[in-house]
């Protein structure tokens, strides 16, 4: 059809040059007849331009999207099993397919794999219709199947996450091997860092879904969970006490926070709470410059001013120093070799001289006189108190005065009661029994023998207490008495 037109425009074009020829020739110019004559030339060569513009969108489609029939060799294309459309060339299938890709690689910011196999047959139309370009693209998006293109973080053979480029993978790494950097002080000087296994940044083709943004491979990476839990510090706290409260260890919660250091934390500061498993081992080596204390050793003298099961410090001892310099090998921030490359001896360590009695030991039972089990301030008398009763007398001393057994006897409790918080109980024999309460230690066990006067505690503020002090009670068969009617006096 096309080619009869040209064939015709032709002809028009060649007789309108010619009329303005024999025009020019005329003696008589006619400037009408030349004027029409131009109009004419004009529209035909706007009316070739269309026809050429038509004709060279189609071709650039590669697709003869015509409703009339042309006998001839072409493809019919089948992508993914179904049948998809006929093209002249297969050129003309990949052009909508790659332009479908393209479109599907802008929306997502990703490079696009497409899962399905094209197959073209050789056939021969007769009286059909090849396919239009948007009759192929409706067909192969309708039931399209394609996955992206990612980057997958290999850990020893196995995909652990994969995530969109190649550059947070890389970034995710760096920041795994980061809190142990920070770990590092002014004394020492890393010498390697690395991940112990075998890890690798691997180009795969996955599906969408199974992309993750960086925060949350992060956090598997480093705790093995997403889970977050926060512990906010508040005044008078330490590991110690957050780590107890929270049913953790001290070396837990040192392991859940390696970018922090235990001995420095301030009110406000936020402690993690989760334990991490992390899925990458971290090792780092470090040359470290430290000073060691070097221990001191003991000397003994003998006195018969203290029993035989007692001893005390005449003269402390004095640690030395060494100073260190030595290669150290951690495991995500946790020392597992030492290699000492140097030492230089800073100070001589001095012998501590201990006191040990000798004198014999007293009755382990009852003198029949109690004793005032420490000394401090009586703070608190026996009877009601805030619309209760006080079963005893409470005598203030600073944590850790020695506790004294008031008199001999057997140790019937050891232990955490209730209210009392640490505890120790005596029985006396003849129905009578001693308490002391609120202690911070105790230095006897259930069934020992105590003589009169043996430290067998330690003043605290364990359980229901307002401050350190011995909560010091007094029983004669079950019925607790006045404490301060039996000290310094015969209860039998």
């Amino acid at each position: 059809m096309y080619d009869l037109l040209f064939k015709k425009i032709k002809e028009k074009l060649v007789c309108g040059f010619l009329r303005i020829k024999m025009v020019k020739n005329t003696k008589k110019l006619n400037k009408k007849k030349i004027i029409i004559t131009i109009s004419s030339i004009l529209m035909l060569v706007i009316l070739t331009s269309v026809v050429l513009t038509l004709n060279n969108a189609k071709a650039r489609e590669g697709i003869l999207g015509t409703n009339y029939a042309i006998d001839g060799n072409y493809y019919r294309v089948e992508f993914g099993g179904k049948e998809v459309g006929i093209v002249l060339k297969k050129e003309d299938f990949f052009n909508v397919l790659t332009d479908i890709q393209k479109e599907l690689s802008e929306k997502h910011n990703l490079e696009i794999a497409i899962k399905q196999e094209t197959v073209f047959e050789d056939i021969k139309l007769n009286n059909q219709q090849i396919s239009s370009y948007e009759e192929i693209k409706d067909n192969i998006e309708r039931d399209l199947l394609y996955n992206v293109y990612a980057y997958s973080v290999n850990i020893n053979g196995e995909d652990f996450a994969f995530v969109e480029s190649k550059e947070t993978a890389q970034a995710l790494l760096d920041k795994v091997k980061e809190p142990y950097m920070k770990l590092v002080d002014d004394s020492s000087n890393i010498l390697n860092i690395e991940i112990v296994e075998n890890v690798e940044i691997i180009k795969k083709d996955t599906s969408l879904s199974s992309i993750k943004d960086y925060e949350t491979v992060l956090a598997l990476l480093e705790k093995g969970t997403t889970e977050t839990k926060v512990h906010v510090v508040e005044s008078g706290e330490n590991y110690w006490t957050i780590a107890r409260s929270n049913k953790l260890t001290v070396e837990e919660l040192i392991q859940a926070n390696p970018d922090k250091n235990e001995k420095l934390i301030h009110p406000g500061d936020e402690i993690n709470l989760i334990v991490p498993k992390p899925y990458l081992t971290v090792v780092t080596v470090e040359e470290k410059t430290y000073v060691k204390k070097t221990q001191f050793g003991k000397e003994v003298e003998y006195t018969s001013t203290l029993y035989k099961d007692q001893r005390q410090v005449k003269k402390k001892g004095v640690y030395g120093e060494v100073e260190v310099l030595a290669k150290v090998k951690k495991h995500n921030g946790i020392e597992i070799e030492e290699e000492i490359l140097s030492q230089v001896v800073l100070s001589q360590p001095t012998a501590q001289i201990e006191l040990q009695g000798t004198k014999p030991l007293p009755p382990l039972h009852g003198t029949g006189v109690f004793m005032r089990p420490t000394r401090g301030s009586f703070v608190s008398g026996f009877g009601m108190r805030w619309g209760r009763m006080h079963n005893g007398i409470d005598l203030a001393s600073r944590t850790g005065t020695p506790i004294k057994a008031a008199d001999g006897g057997v140790v019937t409790i050891a232990g955490w009661l209730g209210n009392y918080g640490l505890l120790v109980e005596i029985d006396h024999g003849g129905g009578w029994k001693t308490r002391y309460g609120h202690c911070s230690k105790i230095y006897v066990k259930v069934g020992q023998k105590v003589y009169k006067d043996k430290t067998i505690a330690a003043v605290g503020n364990t359980g229901n207490s307002t401050g350190p002090h011995v909560h010091f009670e007094v029983i004669k068969h079950g019925v607790p008495q006045n404490p301060l009617n039996y000290i310094d006096k015969e209860y039998k």
